[in-house]
């Protein structure tokens, strides 16, 4: 796919500024230009973003509502109250509740923990839950965490029970709050410098208000663990937590934290992605599969056997979450198929069914595919509880406030959220958000990546590799630098495992994962910009540069003539014999057919001619495709001799044929996967000129597949190439032969192997292939 590739910062290079970063550093000009880029341009900024000091922390008590949080909880401190905190069921509500839990413990308060139930108790605060607790522990103040900010009907009833409630949260703050000390530093006349802290981080600085910053870093741990799991911004403050909470697995104090990143073997330094992939989704099972209370034993008690057998828990509880998470998908992308949302600018799917607590992964991960907000409902209590993930441009959180007359409750951030709704509401809801998006640029739903800089080949050695290491940690707000390189020719062969490719350029080794439909791009004639991830390989003793290629963008789609012509021809090996349903049009009327929906058009091509009449007649289409589509995402495109059986054709509504199917069985195909419109042009192709239709030559041919067909291949291109290396042979004529031989059923093709099997006992002529017959009618007449 030629992905739109965008600079995240086209701010004009001051140079000099530039040579004295990388000067006074000592590092690669081109990780100098990445920090200018990114705002680190002096001393004073360097230094506080490469050596972290506790000096940086900032005042706790600038922050709204902590002065009278603070005379509050040492008034309890003094009389011996009965605290409880009430935290959230993820991984930086359990953090936030181990800290707040643990330091008042210390300073000899009965805390009680309540950790919600995702299922039972849902988000937030809950009146059933606090009349439970308030029955069982008689408390005397109830302190949130990483919760609150939306619970004014909830903390009122609090209130009326006698009990004293503190909110201290990080959400999003609605108009109306509720009526008690609450800290959260997105209040509107809140002084904090610094906002986008998580529910950890304000329980820190709690801490550290209540105490000192010497007595808040035993705590760092934990906050930074919550930091990274919640994936806020890792700037300023956060950036900090992170730095003196992971820098090393020997410095971890949390004797539960500790034991878990032994178990995944992680020794020494820790990185961020450390604890995104291996870490945080550990204890964020502990919540999804069952009880999220066993999160926090883990991490707040010293018995290590009790770390033991929570770790072995919170372990199957992954695995078990993993197999989920892909049924789900699965259910999700059927659903999608079924529900008419090809064209939408959304996905919204409801299913009374699905496990709630996945349901956050898999909308991250349709968001993701399909570069559109996506909204997963799942049935509980009465009514469906929403999970939303959304994309860079579109605000959650006003989009759900925008459409909060149908809702419940809601609440989040920008880019994930929740909320709750009526089942009679959830129609008019998917509605209401496919009308608000529609005023939104069509640039924010295209598939699109963005890098940080341009750099060559020659710019790539292990001294900018070593000055990338000063980035950590990494993820949201300080992302991993991503670099634009741009070549002409390109090295590239698959991996052991094909799906993957490796890339060869100027000695540096690039590996493409899961790069098997996008291949035939790195080889493709023409200028292609990668965008790449650099890394350090280690072999040995020796150390040196290696990347990952993220994505790939041509200015234009560049193939042969030969390999588009032969692939087209390819698809016409199906056997379906029910009537085709189409429909005719002329090559004029070509941009009027396509139109200008944003998705589910598939405007397909067999020759360069046709591709490049088609770009010049529909220039707003700006993804092409050559041979596969690269994603599953059914964004309006061109694409030339498409695979058919490897595209989810029910993700398309319309499908436009420039060049006409060689045969009508194609097009029989298509109908019987989806229920798309098909549009066939006028035009016809000439494709099957120059081809044989000699029966002599088809026996050849049939032998030389039975000959090597065997093996496996990967793709009809491999496997022409093998046979190629040993026979005379002519591409279109062993494509040719091999899709009659198909399309009659003598051979069966295993397209995932590419492997052929042979249906020796049938007898057949070869004038019953629709294709054949068309071949002999073009040889007879030329």
């Amino acid at each position: 796919m030629n992905l739109k590739l965008i600079k995240k910062n086209n701010e004009p290079i001051n140079h000099e500024a530039v040579d004295k970063i990388a000067s006074a550093l000592g590092v690669h000009p081109k990780f100098a230009e990445l920090m200018y880029l990114r705002g680190i341009k002096d001393e004073k900024t360097i230094k506080s973003f490469l050596y972290p000091d506790l000096s940086y922390f900032h005042d706790p008590f600038l922050m709204k509502g902590m002065k009278e949080a603070v005379e509050r909880i040492n008034t309890a401190i003094e009389r011996k109250e009965t605290i409880v905190v009430y935290g959230d069921y993820d991984a930086d509500g359990v953090c936030a509740s181990a800290i707040l839990s643990l330091f008042l413990s210390s300073k000899g308060l009965d805390v009680y923990t309540h950790i919600p139930s995702r299922v039972e108790d849902g988000y937030g605060l809950n009146t059933e839950s606090i009349e439970r607790i308030i029955e069982n522990c008689s408390p005397d103040l109830i302190l949130t965490c990483d919760c609150g900010i939306s619970a004014h009907k909830e903390v009122e009833d609090a209130q009326d029970l006698g009990v004293e409630v503190i909110v201290t949260d990080h959400h999003e703050v609605s108009e109306i709050i509720p009526n008690c000390i609450v800290i959260n530093p997105h209040q509107n006349d809140c002084s904090y410098p610094f906002e986008n802290l998580c529910g950890a981080g304000v329980a820190l600085k709690l801490v550290q208000a209540l105490s000192d910053i010497e007595e808040a870093k035993n705590y760092l741990d934990l906050a930074a663990l919550a930091t990274v799991a919640d994936l806020v911004p890792l700037v300023d403050e956060n950036r900090l937590i992170v730095q003196l909470g992971l820098s090393n697995v020997n410095n971890i104090k949390n004797k539960g934290l500790k034991a878990l990143l032994k178990k995944q073997s992680i020794a020494g330094a820790i990185t961020s992605s450390d604890v995104a992939f291996k870490i945080a989704p550990r204890i964020n099972a502990a919540g999804r599969m069952g009880d999220a209370y066993r999160a926090f034993r883990l991490l707040t008690t010293d018995n290590a056997s009790e770390i033991s057998e929570i770790i072995s828990e919170i372990e199957s509880d992954n695995e078990r979450r993993k197999k989920l998470c892909s049924i789900l998908y699965d259910e999700a992308i059927l659903d999608m198929q079924k529900g008419g949302y090809v064209g939408e600018r959304c996905i919204v799917l409801a299913h009374p069914d699905w496990e709630k607590g996945i349901t956050g992964i898999v909308a991250a991960r349709l968001a993701g595919e399909f570069h559109r907000p996506t909204f997963i409902l799942v049935q509980g209590n009465g009514c469906y509880k929403g999970t939303a993930r959304s994309v860079d441009g579109v605000n959650l959180y006003s989009l759900l406030t925008a459409v909060s007359d149908l809702l419940i409750e809601y609440g989040g951030h920008s880019q994930a959220a929740g909320f709750s709704i009526l089942p009679q509401n959830v129609e008019l809801f998917a509605k209401r958000v496919a009308e608000y998006l529609t005023d939104f640029s069509k640039e924010y739903f295209l598939p699109q990546m963005k890098y940080d800089v341009e750099i060559d080949s020659s710019d790539i050695n292990i001294k900018l590799i070593n000055s990338l290491d000063m980035l950590e940690p990494t993820g949201n707000g300080n992302a991993k630098p991503l670099f634009k390189l741009t070549k002409n020719k390109l090295k590239a062969q698959p991996c052991k495992n094909p799906l993957h490719t490796q890339i060869n350029i100027d000695g540096l080794v690039l590996y493409a994962f899961n790069s098997k439909n996008i291949s035939q791009l790195f080889t493709a004639d023409g200028e292609k910009s990668l965008v790449v991830e650099l890394l350090k390989g280690e072999y040995g003793n020796k150390v040196e540069a290696k990347g990952i290629v993220r994505g790939i963008s041509l200015d234009n789609l560049c193939f042969g003539d030969d390999i588009a012509m032969s692939a087209f021809l390819y698809e016409s090996r199906y056997n379906c014999n029910n009537s085709p349903n189409y429909v005719r049009y002329s090559i004029e009327d070509l941009p009027e057919v396509v139109g200008d929906d944003l998705y589910g058009t598939l405007v397909v091509c067999g020759c360069k001619e046709t591709f490049e009449k088609v770009r010049s007649l529909c220039p707003d289409i700006t993804i092409h495709e050559f041979l596969r589509v690269s994603s599953t995402n059914n964004v309006s495109s061109i694409i030339v001799s498409p695979s058919l059986k490897e595209i989810a054709l029910s993700h398309y509504d319309k499908i436009v044929f420039v060049d006409a199917p060689i045969t009508l069985k194609t097009i029989s195909y298509i109908n019987g996967k989806t229920n798309a419109k098909v549009y066939v042009s006028s035009k016809q192709t000439d494709f099957c000129k120059g081809l044989s239709s000699d029966r002599a030559v088809f026996g050849r041919y049939y032998e030389l597949f039975r000959k090597y067909g065997a093996s496996e291949y990967n793709s009809v291109w491999t496997f022409y190439r093998a046979v190629a290396s040993r026979e005379k042979i002519e591409l279109k004529q062993f494509v040719a032969c091999l899709a009659v031989f198909a399309e009659l059923g003598l051979v069966v093709v295993d397209e995932k192997i590419f492997a052929l099997k042979f249906n020796d006992a049938l007898r057949v002529k070869l004038t019953d292939s629709s294709l054949y017959c068309v071949i002999l009618e073009y040889d007879n007449n030329n």
